[in-house]
């Protein structure tokens, strides 16, 4: 992972280090102008999974989140009016560090401008729906055996052929109206996911959520997935291709929810 600036943010401190080693939980938090965004869903996740996979309560509040990045931010001279990715990361010795992405392209959550092709594999990191460096990793394994399939992308698929919806990038099929994605706990769906369903109120968009077979990709309409930077659309699957048009609506409207 390439950061910007000189510093990280360890435990509230400003240090002119680099992130630590070993295993993690993490969220990507979207800054706009220097400024996060959705700290309190953030907050929240971060202590749900340090709970529940390291037996630790980091003292992290969504004010306290905040003014960690926002210090660090400005000590990183962050551009204004572009986004830039705070990466969080906690510990299993509940120690908090956070760095700064290279600045984007973007301002904003966005409907990305590259549609990838993408490849199924049968890859499912451990705990999907948690956000954890195991995960990460798999996730980019999985995209570097993509490009060994003349794609761009990996949908990971579990033993069983139905498709794994991760916490940092969950995936979402269109067929019609009806916009599906696998299910997930309420204490553990990811501020992404939550940001794709809540955009959807007041459409005439259906959200459902059920297991997805790879076959249910062969009559989708669109695939199309949701990370820190808004809404990537899959271009195609081998030959099968696919539209955009609801996953263009969705990003549109993610600028206007309030989590």
């Amino acid at each position: 992972m390439t950061t910007f600036g000189r510093y990280i943010s360890r435990d509230g401190e400003l240090l002119a280090d680099t992130l630590s080693d070993g295993p993690y939980i993490f969220q990507n938090v979207h800054t706009l102008d220097g400024r996060p965004r959705h700290t309190a869903a953030h907050a929240a996740l971060l202590r749900t999974a340090a709970r529940r996979l390291f037996g630790v309560e980091p003292s992290l509040t969504a004010d306290e989140l905040r003014r960690r990045i926002v210090r660090l931010t400005e000590a990183c001279l962050a551009p204004s009016r572009v986004s830039v990715r705070a990466i969080v990361r906690v510990y299993p010795t509940g120690s908090i560090e956070i760095a700064c992405d290279e600045p984007s392209i973007y301002a904003g959550y966005v409907m990305r401008s590259l549609r990838p092709d993408a490849v199924c594999l049968n890859m499912a990191p451990p705990l999907p729906s948690l956000p954890t460096s195991a995960a990460e990793q798999t996730r980019l394994i999985a995209d570097t055996l993509a490009r060994t399939h003349d794609a761009h992308t990996a949908i990971m698929t579990d033993a069983a052929g139905c498709v794994v919806s991760e916490s940092a990038q969950p995936l979402f099929v269109v067929h019609g109206y009806t916009v599906a994605t696998p299910p997930v706990a309420p204490a553990e769906e990811s501020v992404e996911r939550r940001l794709v369903r809540e955009a959807m109120r007041g459409t005439t968009l259906t959200f459902a959520e059920r297991p997805i077979a790879v076959a249910d990709m062969a009559t989708a309409d669109e695939i199309f997935t949701a990370d820190y930077r808004g809404i990537t659309s899959v271009a195609r699957i081998g030959r099968k291709p696919y539209m955009s048009i609801i996953a263009e609506m969705v990003a549109g409207r993610i600028e206007k929810v309030s989590l």
